[in-house]
C-alpha cells in the first residue's frame, strides 16, 4: 500500500512539471514527456523554479550608473530629471561601491565602519524613483574592498611572502577571499538589504577572482577543492535563494567571447545561468583597446559582436543588458556619435537594453548622444523573448518553497 501511494504521489508531481502557467500540457498525445533539451530545441523553455520574473520594463531597461556622491548631490528630484532628460528609464545605484563605502545605514555590523550615508533613506529614495516610472537597480561590489580586508585581515586574500593583505596591481586595493564562507554570506546579506528597500533588481559587481599579474603573490586562506566557477556559482545560488527579485551580474567583456573560465576569473557564464536573470558584460573600448585594430567604428563592432556572441551562447532566457562606455579614455573618437554607435551595436546584437558607465557619473555627452539618433536609442524590441521568459516562471508559491528563510542566513556579522 505504501509503495502504491508513493507511485501515485510521484505521478502527480511529474504531471505538475509538464504544465505551463497557461495550463497547456507539454506532454504529447503519446504520453512521452519532453525533456528540457527537447523543449529548448523546440523554442519552448522548461519551467525554471529558480527564475525570478523580470518586468518588460526591466528587460528593456535603458539607464546609467549613479554613484553615492552623485545621488547625494542630485537628491531625488535631480536624479529623476537627470535620467529622464537623457531619455532613459533606469538607474543603477551603489549600495556598496568599489571604494568599500556602504552608502546607507546598513544593519550588517562588520560593515558599519564603512558607512557613508549618501542615500539618506534608501526606501524613500527607491519609492520616489519608482513612482516617477524608473526601473531601479542596486549595485553591490562583492570581493574588491579596500577597507574590510585591512580591518579584518583573516577574511582577506593574503600576500604569500609578507603575510599581510594582498594588494591588487590592477585595482590598487585589497580583496576579500571569495572562498571564505563569511565573505559569501556578507554578499547575501547585502543583497537581502537591497531587496528589502524595494529595488527592482540586485546587480553584483566584482563577483570574480582577481586576475592581474600580482596574483602570483596571492594566497587564498579559505581555499578548498572547489574550482573558481564552483565557488561563484555557490555564491549566486545563495544570493538567488535569499532574495525575491531578479539577480544580475556584471562580467568582463571578454567573457562574452570565451566559454568556460580560461582567464581564471571564475566567471563561467553558462554555469551562472540557473541563478542569474540579467547579464551585464562590460564592453568598453577602454578595456579592449586592441580589439578590431585598424577597422572603423570599433566600438559599434565590439558591442554588436560581444552581445550577439553572448546571445547565441545563452539563448533567449537571459536578459542581456551591456554596460557601455560614457567616458573618453580609450575611445577612438569621443562624442555623441560614439555614444550612439554603441547603442546601435547593442540593438543589432540583440541586447534587451543597455546601461552607461562613467566612474564619476558625468553624463553630458550621454545626453547629447541619446539625441543624435532617437530611432536607435529608444526601447529595443524583445523579439518574443519576453513571452519565452514568462514560461520559465513557476507559480509564486512554488518559487517561495525553495527560498532560504531570513533566519537561516544570519551570521555573527549581523547579530
Amino acid at each position: 500500500m505504501g509503495r502504491r501511494r508513493a507511485c501515485i504521489l510521484l505521478s502527480l508531481a511529474l504531471s505538475c512539471v509538464f504544465f505551463s502557467r497557461s495550463g497547456r500540457a507539454d506532454t504529447p498525445p503519446n504520453g512521452r514527456a519532453r525533456g528540457a533539451e527537447e523543449l529548448r530545441r523546440e523554442g519552448t523553455p522548461p519551467v525554471d523554479p529558480y527564475f525570478d520574473p523580470i518586468t518588460v520594463q526591466g528587460q528593456q531597461a535603458r539607464g546609467f550608473y549613479a554613484s553615492g556622491p552623485y545621488v547625494r548631490v542630485k537628491h531625488l528630484d535631480g536624479l529623476i530629471r537627470a535620467v529622464k532628460s537623457a531619455n532613459l528609464d533606469a538607474v543603477v545605484i551603489d549600495l556598496k561601491d568599489g571604494a568599500g563605502r556602504v552608502t546607507y545605514d546598513t544593519q550588517i555590523s562588520v560593515l558599519q565602519p564603512q558607512i557613508r550615508n549618501y542615500l539618506g533613506d534608501p526606501r524613500a529614495l527607491v519609492a520616489g524613483l519608482k513612482q516617477a516610472g524608473l526601473y531601479t537597480i542596486a549595485r553591490v561590489v562583492c570581493f574588491a574592498d579596500p577597507q574590510l580586508p585591512l580591518r579584518v585581515p583573516e577574511r582577506a586574500i593574503v600576500h604569500v611572502r609578507r603575510g599581510t593583505s594582498w594588494v591588487s596591481w590592477g585595482t590598487g586595493g585589497t580583496w576579500l577571499d571569495p572562498y571564505n564562507a563569511e565573505n559569501q554570506q556578507l554578499v547575501v546579506q547585502l543583497a537581502r538589504e537591497a531587496a528589502s528597500f524595494g529595488f527592482d533588481e540586485v546587480q553584483l559587481d566584482y563577483v570574480r577572482f582577481p586576475v592581474d599579474d600580482g596574483t602570483v603573490y596571492a594566497r587564498f586562506p579559505a581555499q578548498d577543492e572547489r574550482t573558481r566557477p564552483e565557488v561563484l556559482v555557490d555564491l549566486l545560488r545563495q544570493v538567488d535563494a535569499a532574495i525575491h527579485v531578479p539577480l544580475g551580474v556584471d562580467v568582463f567583456g571578454l567573457t562574452a567571447f570565451r566559454t568556460g573560465d580560461s582567464d581564471g576569473l571564475g566567471q563561467d557564464l553558462e554555469a551562472f545561468a540557473p541563478y542569474v536573470e540579467v547579464y551585464t558584460p562590460m564592453l568598453y573600448m577602454n578595456s579592449m583597446r586592441t580589439w578590431g585594430r585598424g577597422s572603423e567604428r570599433r566600438a559599434f563592432g565590439l558591442v554588436r559582436e560581444g552581445v550577439s556572441t553572448l546571445r547565441e551562447r545563452l539563448g533567449p532566457r537571459a536578459v542581456i543588458r551591456p554596460f557601455l562606455q560614457a567616458f573618453e579614455q580609450g575611445s577612438d573618437h569621443y562624442g555623441p556619435e560614439f555614444i550612439a554607435e554603441q547603442i546601435r551595436g547593442a540593438r543589432l546584437g540583440q541586447a534587451d537594453g543597455f546601461l552607461f558607465w562613467h566612474p564619476g557619473s558625468r553624463y553630458q555627452m550621454l545626453r547629447r548622444g541619446m539625441l543624435t539618433s532617437p530611432r536607435d536609442t529608444g526601447a529595443f524590441p524583445l523579439n518574443g523573448r519576453a513571452a519565452q521568459r514568462a514560461l520559465r516562471t513557476n507559480e509564486p508559491e512554488e518559487r517561495e518553497a525553495r527560498r532560504i528563510p531570513s533566519s537561516n542566513t544570519s551570521t555573527p556579522a549581523n547579530k
